[in-house]
């Protein structure tokens, strides 16, 4: 039936300037039908990696090999909540997770390194190298992302004793790292919505950005690029009241003091 139901929504293609708006459309009424399971995806299985469906020849793009590693944070978030909820944890099964999720992380700043970027907190770096960000706006759009993944590791990180920004230890307490990366999310989704065609950038943008809102939600203070990201230049400039900012508590999310992402 969902097959059928995308079926639909894709014939729109053919007729419509904005399908890929319908198409997306199509996609999150599918998810609130079924609910949200937070179990591993199939799209983590290495038969759906994008370089096994480009064409020959041809190479996959950035952001296609993004979220080859984006599709393995389900089953990291399943596994986490598994482990916390165990009353015995098995040595062995805790390395194998252990392993599996700096793996993941080693990987995701292999693909920062091929923007070519670099995740640091070292002053001198972000100072000679990092005060100009890419000109692609889809590769600032790409690292947003990349970073909200991050954020979303954190926890499960910290539970297993992993850096997620592994060159510095020192800088890597939890609120250091938390808005730093809250703030080169805003940053990067700046720089990507400054472009005239920026329409579809900014349906990405909803949900690194909605991520740095939840992390950054007790510190009021902090929250002003967050909400001139998210009601300026998305909701108001271009329409999408998704992206409007909005309160992720415990009673609307119905997910407990660890929020949505951790139950």
């Amino acid at each position: 039936m969902g097959v059928m139901c995308l079926c639909v929504y894709e014939n729109v293609v053919f007729s419509q300037p904005t399908a890929w708006l319908l198409h997306y459309d199509g996609l999150g009424r599918l998810i609130l039908s079924a609910g949200h399971q937070r179990r591993r995806v199939f799209l983590e299985q290495p038969q759906w990696a994008s370089t096994r469906l480009v064409p020959p020849g041809e190479t996959p793009e950035k952001f296609d090999l993004l979220l080859d590693l984006f599709a393995q944070f389900p089953g990291i978030v399943d596994d986490y909540d598994r482990l916390r909820k165990s009353t015995f944890i098995d040595p062995g099964k805790r390395e194998a997770f252990k392993q599996r999720v700096r793996s993941l992380i080693d990987r995701i700043h292999a693909w920062l390194r091929n923007i070519p970027w670099t995740c640091t907190l070292d002053p001198v770096i972000r100072e000679n190298s990092q005060r100009q960000l890419p000109d692609d706006p889809m590769d600032c759009a790409s690292l947003a992302v990349c970073y909200a993944v991050l954020l979303c590791l954190i926890q499960p990180c910290a539970c297993l004793q992993i850096n997620i920004i592994p060159e510095y230890d020192h800088y890597n307490a939890d609120p250091a790292r938390i808005e730093f990366l809250t703030f080169e999310i805003c940053r990067f989704s700046k720089k990507a919505l400054q472009g005239g065609d920026s329409a579809g950038l900014a349906l990405l943008l909803i949900y690194p950005l909605q991520i740095s809102w939840y992390f950054l939600q007790a510190t009021p203070e902090k929250l002003d690029q967050v909400r001139e990201n998210l009601d300026s230049s998305i909701a108001d400039s271009h329409g999408f009241e998704l992206g409007r900012v909005r309160e992720w508590s415990e009673l609307n999310l119905e997910q407990g003091r660890y929020g949505f992402m951790y139950k």
